[in-house]
């Protein structure tokens, strides 16, 4: 989903997301509305926003997010770190998973913060993985790196993102572009 600054794409990732409801008509998925079992769409969604939230805790904590200490599943965040290609990353940590991060996560790059956050995500194993404007913070090598990375997972799971960069449609199986308030599917290919 591509449109300019202020176009309502956060609008309408908020609207897919179950957290708005549309205006007018309704939002269905396989022919059925999502608003008949919200609970059981959101279950199936992870999502990244563009501020990705930091707490000043573990690794292993940040990514299995809200999750008391007894119930975390650390097969799942090390599948999680891996997915979201922080591996080599964690590997050379002396304290691997239970490194501190600081502070909004002061001791790590932007890059390895929105890769937290990508884990994050895919903590639960979604169906669906949902990015509003999660990398328009990067630098343009760091933004390449996570495209690429999250490339690698459209064959496992769907993938919407908004954004305002027009050079993210390599990515795309399908692109929409909000423009004067209706959104247009647009060819591209």
């Amino acid at each position: 989903i591509i449109g300019a600054t202020g176009a309502g794409k956060s609008t309408l990732i908020d609207i897919i997301l179950g957290l708005l409801e549309p205006s007018d008509g309704e939002v269905n998925v396989d022919s059925k509305n999502i608003k008949k079992n919200y609970r059981m769409w959101q279950k199936q969604i992870g999502y990244i926003p563009q501020d990705i939230y930091i707490i000043d805790d573990t690794i292993s904590r940040n990514v299995a997010f809200g999750i008391s200490d007894n119930d975390i599943d650390e097969k799942s965040v090390e599948r999680s770190i891996k997915l979201a290609q922080l591996s080599d990353f964690v590997i050379n940590l002396p304290q691997g998973l239970e490194t501190f991060v600081g502070n909004r996560g002061i001791r790590l790059s932007g890059g390895q913060r929105q890769r937290i956050g990508i884990a994050r995500a895919l903590y639960n194993q979604p169906e669906i993985l949902v990015l509003d404007e999660a990398t328009s913070s990067l630098d343009e090598k760091n933004e390449f790196e996570i495209f690429e990375e999250l490339n690698s997972l459209k064959t496992k799971l769907t993938i919407v993102f908004a954004s305002h960069r027009k050079t993210l449609r390599k990515y795309c199986d399908s692109l929409f572009e909000i423009e004067n308030k209706k959104l247009n599917k647009i060819n591209f290919k």
